[in-house]
């Protein structure tokens, strides 16, 4: 019989009982009542068709894959061609969690495992039919995920059910590793390590070998070691996504590590010496306008080393600290009273950035974030020398520890200035953690100091419900009192439903030096819930869309005095993505916004007041399978004394997997009682790959609010792993190229292994 079949027959004579329980079910919660209208016609057939759950309990009954012992070489080239590999039982069977959950996966896989005393060896076999088909959009290191054909491996070394890593490929080669913790909620794919692999496509197929040092992973020093492993293959030619070990749809890959599989047999590796150094030496020569005394030519070097104290903790040193290779920021512009979030790009605090995080990473974390690294060693953008410093990043048993000391020196207008960072989590129960946070800067100038503390507690009650709760205060000399903030959020989510709901107080004399509050003195309160349909093969509109959502969200945020400042409704609006990889989204606006003073934008004086708004927002974005693909969003709404319209276009365009230019272009215009403005921003980036050790990047930006354009150009060269040589060109110049700042830079860097 066709399981497929089978499948759909064994859920319709269930599909009206479900449907009038989901119907009483939704009654019975107020926040869904404004979804009702919009779900009451999707409902009969996405419920009729609810697919069996997916989601495998958690027992000692685990797949379980051996890992063999070789003295064989192992010649990394992608061709599975040693004999070694066939003593290797191979890991197969894998099934569907897109586009149809459950199902055998409609080309096989196969996976197989060897290692020797220094690494761990993998060998990959992915059946297809027609190699035609294959899509590969990029081979740089760290490619985006879920843009083309790749194999992805996650290995929990520690057998915690929490925390690993996970390493894909595609079919040309190309690497991305990430480092995860929190049961996959926090993930880093800025974590890099040592490892080597080649690919290969055939006739039918396409194979890659890969080689892991053991002393690139951390992980117990037991004799016999027992880890967690999960296999997952993606194919973007038709949306497929496979893994070995059945994952709700609901999940990435990282975040089913509780429900993966065993990895046994691997007797008698250890850790290694987990010592490492990097030097590095920089030249570089700097013509500045806004800062001429600054011209001279630039010539240092520095040190990072990196040791394993134990196996599940490191030592991170810094000396003379310089993230001159560091990507730009992508330019904003900001019609909000509030601050903008500029996310952390230096690969020095990216490692382990995971324990130093307070609290749930969540809808409201750009709001108040109690650690926020990029306050060290830069202000406004504008880089101020880091001198050096230490890290002891880590876990011991069920005990995870983070501590940071880095130490600033004086730049023009920026004192010296030294910053701690000291967190301690400890695992709970079987999927909760409980944890304090200590945060101090103490700078050259007298009385020029901060203190924050803080306790989190983030409890999984069960596989689909979280509940997290944040308390966290701050100390100032020249502030005292009102100085506190509380956090209280849950989630509950199916492959369905998703429920959260969010409370936060922050005080007004709230000031976390070492962290990012975007709105201080409020309370905010969020209430969204999300119904997310997946339409399986044979259902109706099926043969077009994969996968709708219908979203209702609430936000409020209350002044300290108790009156309301802002009031939002969103919805219901919804999303759809179509079979081919595209999405349409639709979504409609209701807002309230009080302005206790004067609002200065755009060089117009917004009068304080009471302001009711209206819009709506539109966009579709078509199918990155293809050579050229496109984006188009309008936002139009009412805005203050006026309106707003908001368009952004975009486009990217794939040459080949080496060669790709992505250009995006927004247009804000508004028409207000005091007075329109205009503005623009735009991007190109461009990205060109030799093979993918070799590539070369450039990213041009136009902002008409700062009236700049700027230029970040860079050749980067892998030539060993993790050791770099790169070449990094910045210039930025007003719009009317009467003052320029350019640089041009030469950094290389050896990584030195023990």
């Amino acid at each position: 019989m066709d399981p497929m079949n089978h499948s759909r027959q064994s859920t319709r004579p269930n599909a009206g009982p479900r449907r009038g329980v989901l119907l009483k079910w939704m009654r019975s919660f107020p926040l869904l009542a404004l979804l009702r209208l919009s779900l009451i016609s999707i409902a009969p057939v996405a419920m009729a068709q609810e697919p069996a759950p997916t989601q495998a309990p958690v027992t000692e009954m685990r797949k379980t894959i051996s890992a063999v012992f070789t003295d064989a070489k192992i010649t990394i080239d992608g061709e599975l061609n040693e004999t070694a590999w066939a003593a290797a039982v191979p890991a197969r069977d894998f099934t569907q969690r897109d586009p149809d959950t459950g199902a055998p996966a409609s080309e096989p896989s196969e996976i197989r495992i060897l290692y020797d005393r220094e690494n761990l060896y993998i060998a990959v076999y992915c059946h297809e039919s027609d190699p035609r088909q294959i899509i590969v959009n990029n081979i740089r290191r760290d490619f985006p995920p879920n843009d083309q054909d790749a194999i992805a491996i996650l290995l929990d070394t520690f057998h915690d059910r929490r925390s690993g890593y996970t390493f894909s490929t595609t079919p040309e080669g190309g690497q991305r590793d990430q480092q995860f913790t929190d049961t996959g909620r926090v993930s880093n794919p800025n974590w890099d390590g040592v490892w080597y692999s080649e690919s290969k496509i055939h006739e039918n197929d396409w194979t890659a070998e890969i080689a892991i040092p053991f002393k690139t992973l951390r992980f117990s020093q037991q004799d016999v070691q027992l880890w967690g492993v999960q296999f997952y293959r993606y194919m973007q030619h038709n949306g497929e996504a496979n893994s070995w070990v059945p994952l709700p749809r609901r999940y990435v890959i990282q975040r089913g590590v509780g429900i993966a599989g065993d990895l046994v047999g691997l007797e008698g590796v250890k850790p290694g010496n987990n010592l490492y150094i990097k030097p590095y030496v920089l030249a570089g020569v700097r013509q500045l306008d806004s800062q001429p005394a600054n011209d001279d030519p630039e010539f240092k070097g520095g040190m990072d080393l990196k040791y394993g104290v134990a196996p599940g903790m490191t030592l991170d040193l810094t000396a003379n600290t310089n993230f001159s290779d560091t990507e730009a920021d992508t330019q904003q512009i900001n019609f909000t009273r509030f601050p903008l979030f500029f996310p952390e790009k230096r690969e020095f605090f990216l490692e382990n950035a995971g324990l130093f995080q307070a609290g749930f990473d969540g809808l409201q974390r750009q709001e108040v974030l109690l650690f926020h690294s990029r306050r060290i060693g830069l202000a406004g953008g504008t880089p101020i020398p880091i001198l050096g410093g230490a890290r002891l990043s880590g876990r011991a048993g069920k005990n995870a520890v983070g501590f940071m000391n880095i130490q600033t020196r004086s730049e023009a207008a920026f004192a010296a200035a030294n910053f701690t960072v000291a967190r301690f989590r400890r695992d709970i129960l079987s999927n909760s953690t409980v944890g304090a946070i200590v945060l101090n800067r103490r700078s050259s100038l007298p009385g020029d100091s901060s203190q924050t503390y803080g306790v989190d507690a983030t409890m999984l009650l069960r596989q689909d419900l979280q509940v997290n709760a944040l308390y966290a205060k701050t100390r100032k000399p020249q502030l005292a009192g009102e100085d506190a903030f509380g956090k209280f959020e849950a989630e509950w989510q199916s492959n369905l439903w998703r429920l959260y709901g969010s409370y936060a107080d922050i005080q007004k004399n709230f000031d976390p030096q070492l962290g990012f509050v975007r709105r201080p003195g409020r309370r905010l309160v969020q209430e969204l819930a999300e119904f997310r349909p997946h339409f399986e093969r044979g259902m109706p509109l099926a043969s077009i869309i994969r996968d709708a959502t219908v979203t209702t969200n609430f936000e409020y945020a209350i002044l300290s005095d108790g009156r309301t400042e802002t009031r939002s409704f969103s919805g219901p609006f919804g999303n759809l993505e179509f079979q081919d990889g595209g999405t349409f989204s639709y979504t409609y606006y209701r807002k309230f916004d009080r302005l206790t003073r004067i609002f200065p934008l755009q060089g117009l004086q917004i009068p304080a007041g009471d302001y009711r708004s209206n819009g709506y927002a539109v966009g579709y974005t078509s199918s990155r399978r293809r050579l050229l693909s496109a984006s188009v969003n309008l936002r139009r709404q009412d805005f203050y004394t006026g309106t707003q319209t908001i368009w952004t276009w975009g486009g990217i365009l794939r040459a080949s997997y080496r060669l790709s230019t992505q250009l995006e272009y927004q247009r804000g215009e508004a028409d207000l009682r005091e007075g329109s403005f205009t503005t623009n921003l735009a991007n190109l980036r461009t990205d060109y790959s030799f093979n993918p050790r070799l590539s070369l990047s450039a990213l041009i930006q136009y902002n008409s609010d700062t009236r700049q354009v700027s230029s970040n150009l860079r050749f980067r060269y892998i030539h060993h792993p993790l050791s770099d040589f790169y070449v990094v060109y910045n210039d930025q110049r007003d719009t009317n190229f009467d003052h320029s700042d350019r640089s041009l830079t030469f950094k290389y860097t050896h990584l030195l292994s023990f």
